[in-house]
């Protein structure tokens, strides 16, 4: 289930993969909390073409009850066309296989005056040919706006039973984040946000740092960049979003390490 480390949302995408403070209904899958900042309904749809012919697609939505919110989510990532062949080597393959993974999620959040809370059960499920592996897992996580245009977030994700191919079994990529975000106006139509956000991978001890920028224009036009810290290595990241009223266009790229090209994001979203 390393595809659980390719996050959707073009939006965080685009400031650095800082996203555990981030409204939207994707930001579910950053911070379970983040359900908790719709006001009535919302849905965003997305695709992510990453490595080669691999790629990621994801919907979810949020619908505000009053006294909870509730959102559900699906993630689908597939790893393209692999070759395969018997025990007896053959000069050209037999045929190919595409290993695909998904994550199923639903997510209840409240708003607590400065606070929001939220808790997602997840149900995640891999195929590699004819072997299948699933089982369930859990997030929870919490935001904080302590000052005006400030906000401040952890989270703990993919937290769950191991998951086993027939008898090897391996762990989910539990990430836990911290992050913040301020939001400041300038001007009578322009205002900025900055985030940072700090991830640590539980059972690997490998570090994410990231952060990024929006500058935003009527509210209508938005302008990201960012950069992304994994491990050693970085990458720039980069986007745009247009709001017309309750719709919601967002774009972001990202280079991959290694000089294996750029990953692109798009979403569609309508709510608030």
């Amino acid at each position: 289930m390393n595809s659980l480390k390719v996050m959707p949302g073009p939006r965080a995408a685009a400031m650095g993969g800082a996203g555990v403070t981030l409204d939207g209904p994707q930001g579910m899958a950053w911070n379970p909390a983040s359900g908790a900042g719709v006001d009535a309904f919302a849905i965003q749809a997305g695709y992510n073409q990453w490595l080669l012919d691999s790629h990621q697609e994801a919907i979810s939505l949020v619908r505000n009850l009053g006294f909870l919110n509730i959102g559900l989510g699906v993630t689908a990532f597939h790893a393209g066309a692999f070759e395969y062949r018997t025990e007896v080597p053959t000069e050209e393959p037999l045929g190919t296989f595409h290993p695909s993974e998904y994550v199923f999620q639903l997510n209840l959040s409240r708003r607590f005056g400065i606070v929001d809370a939220g808790l997602s059960g997840r149900y995640y499920h891999a195929k590699t040919m004819e072997d299948e592996a699933s089982g369930p897992g859990l997030d929870a996580g919490v935001r904080v706006r302590p000052l005006d245009g400030l906000e401040l977030g952890a989270s703990l994700t993919d937290f769950g039973t191991n998951l086993a191919y027939i008898r090897e079994s391996f762990r989910l990529p539990t990430r836990a984040r911290l992050g913040a975000s301020w939001r400041r106006c300038v001007g009578p139509q322009f205002d900025i946000e900055a985030a940072a956000q700090g991830s640590y991978f539980v059972y690997t001890d490998d570090v994410n740092i990231g952060g990024g920028v929006e500058f935003g224009w009527n509210r209508t036009l938005f302008l990201r960049g960012g950069y992304e810290w994994l491990g050693a290595r970085g990458r720039p990241t980069g986007g745009l979003g247009v709001a017309l009223g309750d719709f919601r266009f967002d774009y972001a790229l990202g280079a991959l390490n290694d000089g294996l090209g750029i990953s692109h994001r798009l979403a569609l979203g309508f709510g608030r």
